[in-house]
Parts: C-alpha cells; structure tokens; sequence
C-alpha cells in the first residue's frame, strides 16, 4: 500500500491538513503522518538479517525491494507490556530526513484527513512521560496517538543527534559571526522537544541570543499577530522566522501563509526547517510564500541560509 497520492493536494497552499495514517499496536491506536510513509509491506522473517550487539527494539536489516533497511520493533520501543501477538504483522516504510527506516505494526487501520487544529499536543506532564508521542486526535471514541518517529531515531541511532549536536558547535566556533547575529531577533516554531532543544543550543551558541522558542506554529503566529494587533512595528521585534511543517494546531506552511498574506509581512523572512523537504514539499514550500528551505539533518545549512537572509 503506497501512501496516498491526495497528498500532493493537501498542503500545497497551506490548508492546516493533513493526512495520519492510523495503525494498531495492540488494541491501541498510532498515528504517523502519511507524508513521512513510502509504503506498508508484509512482515516476512526471512527477510530480517539480525544485527550483533543491536539495541533491544532494532530487529535487525529487513530487505525491501532490494534494499536492506534498518527495522525498528515499535511494541518494544515503546516498551507496551499489551501481550498481543499479531499474526500478521506489517511493516511502516518511512523516509524523512532523506532516511528509510522500517517499523513492525500489528495492523494498519485506515487514512484519515485532518485539520492540524484537531490535533492536541500532550500536557506538559504527560510529555515529560512521552517524549516518543507528540500529541493525540479523538476520532470518534478512538484516541490516536501521533508519534514522534524522529525521536525514536534518536534513540536508536543516538549518533545522529550527536552528528547534529557536533555541527551545531560548529556554527559556533566562528567568533566573528557571533557578534553580527548578536542582534538578531528570531522565532522558532518546533513541536519536536529535542529538536527543539537542538535548534536552540546550535544558534545560540552561534550568537543568536535573542530567540523566542514555540512548540506549535499557532503559538508562533500568536505571538506576530499579537505585535502588529498592538500597532507595533513587527519588523522592530523580528527578523526572521524557523519553523517545523508537522505541529500540532497549526503546520508550518500555514503558520508561513498567515504570516505572509493574512499579516502582509511579504517582507518577513520565513526559512521552513523540516524532516519532510524533498522537492515535492520545496515546491509547497515556495508556493506559501516561504524564502527557504532545509532538512532538519542540515543544521549549518541553516545558519549559512538565516544568516544570508539577514544581510549578515
């Protein structure tokens, strides 16, 4: 079952839809953006090649059309004690930051179309307890949990976030360019709590110090709106928006839309920064009116990209 081909359609001119993909773990429910899905294929064991000295959920390389793919176990990932067995499981085939992973699921469901604004991120408390989960959708009297695949990565392949960490020193060892973002003033829109944090400590240590963080782009567009509702210049409080696509509330290319024609800040940088950016999505990204893009992997690619952007 390859993802849908609706999806092309959905966030070209910033709707605040999406598309999740319910499956089963258990009898409970798990939801995944359709644009991070290449397909769902059958689980065949003889296409699993065990790995030495794996982490306990990475089953091992599964072979997909020929490619050998890491398999990630979700029901032990997530550490479910539910003793279901599936008698036939399935495997999400995801690619995002120009990845392919492989995750075992009991089932998959169906497609479900969606505002973002149906979407509920988790309470901080709840969040605190699962950083793998970053928000859930009732649809009738099923709760769908989304889950935050990047962090699951993390915890795989922690030598992915190290890559990230170290290129983030690096866009902090120039001392020069330090004192030119010193007075820059950005917004960050990232629902993600580790990429967040990431985003963060790599700019910051770069010198931008002064930066407003938001865990959705609604927050994010409160905030501008709020100034410019105010009567207050923006242009004098920001220069430059980051942002995330998937994020509860509202998604990035809707949080750039608004900021560029329901605001009129045509003239307000807005650099997407996404786990999604292929060039498909470059293309929804420019037709929101976006002035760049990155995925997320690229950190110093973003620095180079902000910087340019702001003359400096």
């Amino acid at each position: 079952m390859a993802k849908s081909d609706r999806n092309g359609i959905l966030l070209k001119s910033g709707t605040n839809e999406v598309e999740i993909a319910e499956f089963l773990l258990g009898n409970q429910s798990f939801g995944v953006n359709v644009a991070k899905i290449k397909e769902f294929v059958p689980f065949e064991e003889d296409g699993l090649t065990c790995v030495p000295n794996a982490p306990k959920s990475l089953m091992g390389m599964f072979l997909i059309r020929g490619r050998a793919v890491p398999l990630i176990d979700l029901n032990s990932h997530l550490e479910r004690n539910e003793q279901t067995v599936s008698q036939r499981p399935v495997v999400l085939v995801t690619e995002f930051n120009n990845v392919v992973n492989g995750f075992t699921i009991d089932s998959i469901k169906r497609i479900h179309r969606l505002s973002w604004e149906e979407i509920k991120p988790l309470s901080p408390v709840l969040a605190s307890y699962s950083p793998r989960v970053t928000g859930s959708v009732h649809i009738g009297e099923v709760e769908i949990m989304i889950l935050d695949l990047e962090h699951i990565i993390t915890d795989v392949f922690p030598e992915r976030l190290e890559a990230l960490r170290r290129a983030g020193e690096e866009v902090g060892s120039d001392t020069k360019m330090a004192d030119k973002r010193e007075s820059k003033r950005l917004v960050v829109a990232e629902d993600s709590n580790v990429i967040r944090k990431q985003i963060l400590s790599s700019l910051i240590s770069g010198g931008y110090k002064n930066i407003k963080p938001f865990e959705n782009g609604f927050e994010a567009f409160r905030y501008i709106n709020g100034i410019k509702a105010s009567g207050r210049d923006v242009k004098e409080e920001v220069d430059l928006v980051i942002t995330d696509i998937e994020m509860p509330h509202m998604d990035g290319l809707t949080l750039c839309k608004r900021i560029k024609k329901t605001l009129q800040l045509s003239s307000l940088p807005v650099v997407v920064f996404s786990s999604l950016i292929n060039e498909q999505m470059s293309r929804k990204c420019k037709s929101v009116g976006a002035d760049g893009q990155i995925t997320k992997p690229e950190i110093k690619e973003l620095a180079k990209l902000v910087d340019g952007l702001l003359y400096i």
